[in-house]
């Protein structure tokens, strides 16, 4: 036997053909509705800023002119929030332009919790009854709690972490959208005749389905520890 003939030759290992994940085609369609409806959300809310009593909701306009301060700060701190978090989740902007993505990152946890705060104020005199408050009241607390959470983990440097409490406290700061898209399907099947029951019903209803759906998804989409999909 030469010694040519003694050379054992390992076989080349055949990879497994990766799978494209649905989650992956999802994406970068899901952003940009996502993103879309948050946009629609801010022109809908920012006319609150001009402080005009006429453009309040009217079952809180008493309560939004008596504190008026508070309800600035929930609006302009929930714009800013829904305009920058959707530009947190794409990652060739995490990876070539950190400082851009640091300068959002913290002008979001900010503006989170100054949403957060002020919501927990508004909260005390949701229309129309206690339910309300306490629905818009846990979403305060859970908002703070997640960005809170994001934070204090990237600070520890646990990077998959941060991520995915950041995706959490986004499905909460999405209720802005979620609460609109569900009152306007109220009215479109009360308008039809489809639904009986009233308004003040359905947003008792809304200001929990606002947001549990929202965070129950979040979770079940960040339980495992992988990176998350990025657009």
């Amino acid at each position: 036997m030469t010694a040519i003939d003694q050379i054992t030759v390992s076989p080349i290992p055949v990879l497994p053909q990766r799978r494209s994940s649905p989650l992956r085609w999802l994406a970068k369609p899901g952003w940009v509705i996502m993103t879309l409806l948050s946009l629609v959300a801010i022109a809908f809310v920012a006319r609150y800023l001009a402080f005009d009593p006429e453009s309040y909701f009217a079952e809180q306009r008493e309560v939004y002119m008596r504190l008026e301060f508070v309800l600035g700060v929930h609006v302009l701190c929930g714009i800013l929030a829904l305009a920058f978090g959707p530009f947190q989740f794409i990652g060739w902007i995490r990876r070539r332009f950190i400082r851009v993505h640091r300068f959002m990152g913290v002008t979001y946890i900010a503006s989170c919790t100054g949403l957060g705060l002020s919501g927990l104020v508004l909260a005390t005199t949701s229309y129309p009854s206690w339910i309300t408050s306490l629905g818009f009241g846990l979403l305060g607390l859970s908002m703070l709690y997640a960005v809170w959470t994001a934070l204090r983990m990237v600070l520890a440097g646990r990077i998959d972490d941060h991520r995915r409490w950041m995706i959490r406290s986004f499905s909460l700061i999405y209720a802005g959208v979620m609460l609109r898209l569900w009152t306007v399907l109220y009215d479109e099947l009360s308008s039809a005749g489809l639904v009986s029951f009233s308004f003040a019903t359905a947003y008792t209803w809304i200001s929990w389905l606002c947001w549990v759906p929202n965070l129950l998804i979040a979770v079940w989409f960040t339980r495992r520890p992988k990176p998350v999909i990025s657009p």
